[in-house]
Protein backbone atom coordinates (compact mmCIF):
# COMPACT_ATOMS: atom_id res chain seq x y z
CA UNK A 1 0.00 0.00 0.00
CA UNK A 2 1.15 3.48 -0.93
CA UNK A 3 2.27 6.16 1.65
CA UNK A 4 -0.48 8.74 1.79
CA UNK A 5 -0.52 11.16 -0.67
CA UNK A 6 1.78 9.07 -3.16
CA UNK A 7 1.13 6.71 -6.01
CA UNK A 8 2.16 3.49 -6.89
CA UNK A 9 3.15 4.38 -10.77
CA UNK A 10 5.78 7.40 -10.42
CA UNK A 11 4.16 10.06 -11.93
CA UNK A 12 6.59 10.22 -15.59
CA UNK A 13 7.01 6.42 -15.61
CA UNK A 14 6.34 6.40 -19.32
CA UNK A 15 8.49 9.31 -20.13
CA UNK A 16 11.27 7.43 -18.55
CA UNK A 17 10.32 3.76 -20.44
CA UNK A 18 9.75 5.89 -23.82
CA UNK A 19 13.85 5.32 -25.23
CA UNK A 20 13.58 1.55 -24.25
CA UNK A 21 10.70 1.19 -26.00
CA UNK A 22 12.05 3.30 -29.08
CA UNK A 23 15.19 1.23 -28.88
CA UNK A 24 13.48 -1.81 -29.60
CA UNK A 25 11.68 -0.16 -33.22
CA UNK A 26 14.49 -1.72 -35.24
CA UNK A 27 12.64 -1.48 -38.53
CA UNK A 28 11.86 1.66 -40.04
CA UNK A 29 8.56 2.37 -41.66
CA UNK A 30 6.71 5.65 -43.73
CA UNK A 31 3.26 6.29 -43.23
CA UNK A 32 0.94 7.92 -45.88
CA UNK A 33 -2.50 8.95 -45.84
CA UNK A 34 -4.87 9.84 -49.06
CA UNK A 35 -5.36 13.29 -49.49
CA UNK A 36 -8.18 13.25 -51.68
CA UNK A 37 -10.13 11.43 -54.16
CA UNK A 38 -7.75 10.97 -57.09
CA UNK A 39 -9.07 12.38 -60.66
CA UNK A 40 -10.08 10.50 -64.09
CA UNK A 41 -8.66 12.23 -66.86
CA UNK A 42 -10.99 12.94 -70.18
CA UNK A 43 -9.57 9.16 -71.91
CA UNK A 44 -10.65 7.37 -68.71
CA UNK A 45 -7.30 7.06 -66.60
CA UNK A 46 -7.85 7.09 -63.12
CA UNK A 47 -4.91 8.79 -61.01
CA UNK A 48 -4.81 7.78 -57.46
CA UNK A 49 -4.60 10.88 -55.02
CA UNK A 50 -0.73 12.49 -54.03
CA UNK A 51 -0.38 10.49 -50.43
CA UNK A 52 0.69 13.45 -47.37
CA UNK A 53 3.04 12.41 -45.07
CA UNK A 54 2.26 11.00 -41.99
CA UNK A 55 5.32 9.25 -40.28
CA UNK A 56 8.65 8.42 -41.39
CA UNK A 57 11.15 6.78 -38.95
CA UNK A 58 11.69 3.73 -36.53
CA UNK A 59 9.15 0.86 -35.88
CA UNK A 60 8.51 -2.48 -34.71
CA UNK A 61 6.58 -5.05 -36.80
CA UNK A 62 5.24 -8.42 -35.89
CA UNK A 63 2.58 -10.96 -36.56
CA UNK A 64 0.60 -13.62 -34.74
CA UNK A 65 1.87 -17.07 -35.76
CA UNK A 66 -1.22 -18.28 -38.01
CA UNK A 67 -3.50 -16.58 -40.37
CA UNK A 68 -6.98 -15.62 -40.19
CA UNK A 69 -9.52 -16.96 -42.70
CA UNK A 70 -11.63 -15.12 -43.71
CA UNK A 71 -14.82 -14.84 -46.64
CA UNK A 72 -14.21 -12.94 -49.51
CA UNK A 73 -17.03 -13.21 -52.24
CA UNK A 74 -17.18 -16.83 -53.47
CA UNK A 75 -13.25 -18.14 -51.94
CA UNK A 76 -12.03 -17.66 -48.31
CA UNK A 77 -8.80 -15.70 -47.87
CA UNK A 78 -5.81 -15.58 -44.98
CA UNK A 79 -4.98 -12.30 -43.21
CA UNK A 80 -2.59 -11.54 -41.16
CA UNK A 81 -2.86 -8.33 -38.75
CA UNK A 82 0.47 -6.81 -38.04
CA UNK A 83 1.26 -5.15 -34.83
CA UNK A 84 3.26 -2.27 -35.86
CA UNK A 85 4.58 0.13 -33.19
CA UNK A 86 5.94 3.76 -33.43
CA UNK A 87 7.78 6.32 -31.99
CA UNK A 88 5.16 7.80 -28.98
CA UNK A 89 5.36 11.36 -30.44
CA UNK A 90 4.33 10.50 -33.93
CA UNK A 91 1.78 12.53 -35.54
CA UNK A 92 -1.82 11.28 -35.12
CA UNK A 93 -1.94 7.99 -37.68
CA UNK A 94 -5.88 7.23 -38.68
CA UNK A 95 -7.45 4.07 -39.78
CA UNK A 96 -6.63 3.28 -43.65
CA UNK A 97 -3.40 5.19 -43.21
CA UNK A 98 -1.08 3.04 -45.57
CA UNK A 99 2.38 1.89 -43.69
CA UNK A 100 5.30 0.86 -45.35
CA UNK A 101 8.11 -0.96 -44.25
CA UNK A 102 11.25 0.47 -45.92
CA UNK A 103 13.77 -1.15 -43.72
CA UNK A 104 14.20 -4.29 -41.58
CA UNK A 105 15.74 -7.24 -40.36
CA UNK A 106 13.53 -9.65 -42.33
CA UNK A 107 13.54 -9.00 -45.81
CA UNK A 108 10.44 -10.41 -46.26
CA UNK A 109 9.01 -7.22 -44.71
CA UNK A 110 10.39 -4.67 -46.62
CA UNK A 111 8.30 -3.44 -49.22
CA UNK A 112 4.95 -4.66 -47.31
CA UNK A 113 2.66 -1.79 -47.59
CA UNK A 114 0.02 -2.41 -44.63
CA UNK A 115 -3.33 -0.61 -44.32
CA UNK A 116 -4.16 0.48 -40.28
CA UNK A 117 -7.06 -0.90 -39.04
CA UNK A 118 -6.91 -0.10 -35.88
CA UNK A 119 -4.86 2.08 -32.80
CA UNK A 120 -4.67 1.01 -29.49
CA UNK A 121 -5.20 3.53 -26.87
CA UNK A 122 -4.14 3.52 -23.11
CA UNK A 123 -3.11 6.36 -19.97
CA UNK A 124 0.38 4.68 -19.76
CA UNK A 125 1.64 4.22 -23.60
CA UNK A 126 5.51 3.87 -24.32
CA UNK A 127 5.19 4.10 -27.87
CA UNK A 128 2.08 4.41 -30.30
CA UNK A 129 0.47 1.01 -31.45
CA UNK A 130 -1.28 -0.08 -34.52
CA UNK A 131 -2.70 -2.97 -36.10
CA UNK A 132 -2.78 -2.93 -39.84
CA UNK A 133 -3.33 -5.80 -42.32
CA UNK A 134 -1.89 -6.53 -45.40
CA UNK A 135 -4.96 -5.44 -47.91
CA UNK A 136 -4.59 -6.52 -51.39
CA UNK A 137 -7.90 -5.31 -52.33
CA UNK A 138 -6.59 -0.94 -51.81
CA UNK A 139 -3.15 -1.86 -54.20
CA UNK A 140 -2.72 0.46 -57.06
CA UNK A 141 -1.67 -1.92 -60.03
Amino acid sequence: MPLAGHTPVHPRWSQHHRPVATATQTARCHITRASGKGTLTPDGVWHPPTPEHVYSGPCRVSSPPTAQMRPAGDEQVSTVTYTVAIEWDANVVLVDDVVEITEAADPHLVGKRLRVTGIRHANLMWERVLEAVDDLTHREQ
